[in-house]
């Protein structure tokens, strides 16, 4: 008898601690909601609504001589050239010239599938004029260099695409959409 009393206690102790645990967690919860609502105007976490967009991707490298310019400039297999409507119609030049991927993506992703590499440039080592032109305007945006073409890119390896002759056949992925799974950061 003893022993179901002990269980009892704990019983009742256990479902108190749950209750204390769930009211702390639906108050955290509440608490974040309101300051997102009120402060960020919902937005907090929101990356936009998920599209359907045509991806149109480079299926060849294109390099230059100058290794520097190359990697700021050059276009390689698997970087986004462009991003269009789901009801885009294409020529038939692109079609054999471009793989073009179906893709949902939300308006951060689809911004960051095209987005070049950049980083600031010291004002210091700007020409005088163009010093003289940011100190007078305050809210100008720092200027920045272009690094690299691209920071992302289809990894066309992962979808299963190898053969650029291939499309002289038909564009392989038409009735498919991908998401951002088959999208890697560029080391």
């Amino acid at each position: 008898m003893e022993i179901l009393k002990k269980i009892a206690r704990a019983w009742r102790l256990i479902l108190f601690i749950l209750v204390i645990l769930a009211l702390a967690v639906a108050l955290i919860w509440g608490i974040f909601w309101g300051v997102n609502k009120l402060f960020f105007h919902g937005k907090l976490g929101d990356n936009g609504p998920i599209k359907t967009y045509q991806v149109l991707v480079s299926i060849r490298d294109n390099t230059m001589p100058d290794p520097i310019e190359d990697k700021k400039t050059g276009i390689k297999k698997g970087y986004a050239l462009g991003l269009y409507p789901e009801d885009h119609e294409w020529s038939d030049t692109e079609k054999i010239s471009f793989l073009i991927l179906k893709m949902k993506l939300n308006e951060t992703q689809a911004s960051e599938i095209m987005a070049p590499v950049e980083k600031d440039i010291d004002p210091k080592t700007l020409p005088k004029e163009q010093q003289e032109q940011l100190k007078q305007d305050k809210n100008a945006p720092p200027q920045k260099e272009t690094i690299a073409a691209r920071m992302y890119k289809i990894n066309l390896d992962k979808i299963g695409f190898s053969d650029p002759n291939s499309l002289l056949k038909g564009q392989p992925f038409q009735d498919k959409v991908f998401g951002w799974e088959i999208v890697e950061k560029i080391k």
